[in-house]
């Protein structure tokens, strides 16, 4: 006598031991269901109703040392990324796979320490907190004459995103973001990330939400369009105690390590058990009964 396992699986006699690629675990339900947890990777929470996701370390990284150390700020343009170095502060442009296209671009005219970056779509723009300032630069990297200031807000600029109407600003020193429009004004529209990390230095968008990037915790947390923490986060020590910058991809996050000179990647992951655990990764789970 044979059985299939649900999912596809090959037929297995009775009582047979088969091997998974993580530990066997079953599962059982309320209304009965019961699951086994295997290694295979999966997205699918509503196949598999037991799973939560939540955003790991994917594995996969790329170094930053011979362009420049302790990378600060990371975007995605749609089809490069750019990266703004945090000793030359240079802008850097890499392929998908973290490999650098020997085209940069110099902030250091405009402002000796740059300290954030972001893409309109159109232009790049870039904080200074030597100037307290965000400055306009286009598609190729040239400064357009066009700045404006958040001294009056912050005086140390940490970052900045685009969340397709409004640019956001961040500082680590009020531990607030600030909410500009398109030219630079004030919209009397702000948050504090003091709760969740004292020295918020990246920050960026997601299209849903925002997520602020730590240094106090080494920590990235998400905040609703409102900049209400939503009590998710994820932690970067295990691959970095530095992180200077979050960007996102349209499917992953990247992290600037600034330790490390490396820029880490998280994706959300399918897992079972406490937020952060060690229990975390690709795996799925298949019905047995």
């Amino acid at each position: 006598m044979a059985i299939s396992l649900g999912g596809g699986g090959s037929a297995s006699a009775v009582n047979e031991k088969k091997e998974f690629n993580s530990a066997e675990n079953l599962i059982t339900l309320a209304d009965g269901r019961v699951y086994l947890k295997g290694g295979v990777t999966s997205t699918d929470t509503s196949t598999y109703p037991d799973a939560t996701s939540q955003v790991a370390y994917s594995g996969t990284s790329f170094s930053t040392a011979t362009q420049d150390v302790s990378p600060k700020k990371i975007i995605w343009d749609g089809s490069y990324l750019w990266l703004l170095g945090g000793q030359n502060r240079n802008v850097y442009k890499y392929n998908a796979a973290g490999v650098y296209q020997n085209v940069s671009w110099s902030t250091g005219s405009q402002d000796t320490s740059a300290s954030g970056i972001t893409w309109d779509g159109t232009h790049f723009w870039v904080t200074g907190d030597a100037n307290n300032a965000v400055f306009k630069y286009n598609a190729s990297g040239v400064y357009q004459n066009v700045s404006w200031s958040t001294a009056a807000l912050e005086h140390n600029p940490s970052d900045i995103t685009w969340d397709g109407t409004h640019f956001w600003v961040v500082g680590y020193l009020g531990d607030q973001v600030h909410k500009f429009n398109a030219s630079g004004v004030y919209q009397n529209v702000s948050w504090s990330v003091a709760a969740q990390d004292g020295i918020p230095e990246g920050l960026t968008w997601d299209g849903t939400h925002f997520w602020v990037v730590g240094q106090q915790n080494d920590t990235a947390y998400k905040y609703n369009a409102a900049g209400v923490y939503t009590g998710e986060s994820f932690s970067i020590n295990a691959q970095d105690s530095a992180p200077d910058g979050i960007g996102w991809d349209g499917t992953s996050f990247l992290v600037c390590g600034s330790s490390n000179d490396t820029v880490f990647k998280y994706e959300y992951q399918i897992g079972i058990g406490s937020q952060g655990g060690t229990e975390y990764g690709n795996q799925n789970y298949m019905r047995i009964k």
